[in-house]
């Protein structure tokens, strides 16, 4: 079985705000192949969602924080939307949604069904996720910096 290989090209993540959400706070990034990101309709369908699509965090065996982030990534397949939410101290969840370009305001189930596919663009958002949760609440856990890790942004240079 061979592989396919494009030439790695960096993208550009952007941190665009923090979204409350009922009683979630949600950090939403994009992320874009383009020289700037362009789906606003979608951006804003999402954030209109977002009450439905964290529904699904109910379902966890696991205790919920009520703190997430959303990536809204303009890829080659369409818009690949990540909600992932931390759960049970030192662990995430994600559920992957997915818009098509031609249909910017339809927000659906993954195309990639059941995996949960991330790319290495994404995996940027998780790394700087990862080290902020680690920095502000697991290494303060007797009494976490929740503010600090919701105001610790990735900051991407251009």
């Amino acid at each position: 079985m061979s592989a396919l290989f494009e030439t790695y090209k960096p993208r550009i993540i952007d941190f665009r705000e923090l979204v409350m959400v009922d009683d979630w706070r949600v950090k939403v990034y994009t992320i874009t192949k383009e020289k700037r990101f362009s789906s606003y309709g979608t951006l804003e369908c999402i954030k209109t969602e977002l009450p439905r699509m964290l529904q699904v965090a109910q379902y966890s065996n696991l205790p919920t924080y009520k703190i997430a982030f959303l990536m809204v990534h303009e890829a080659r397949e369409g818009v690949l939307i990540l909600l992932t939410w931390w759960t049970g101290g030192e662990m995430v969840e994600s559920k992957i949604f997915f818009s098509d370009y031609a249909t910017p305001d339809k927000i659906e189930p993954s195309p990639f069904k059941n995996k949960a596919l991330v790319c290495i663009w994404e995996l940027e958002v998780f790394a700087h996720e990862r080290k902020a949760w680690i920095e502000h609440v697991l290494s303060k856990a007797q009494n976490p910096d929740i503010n600090a890790y919701l105001n610790s942004h990735l900051k991407q240079e251009k």
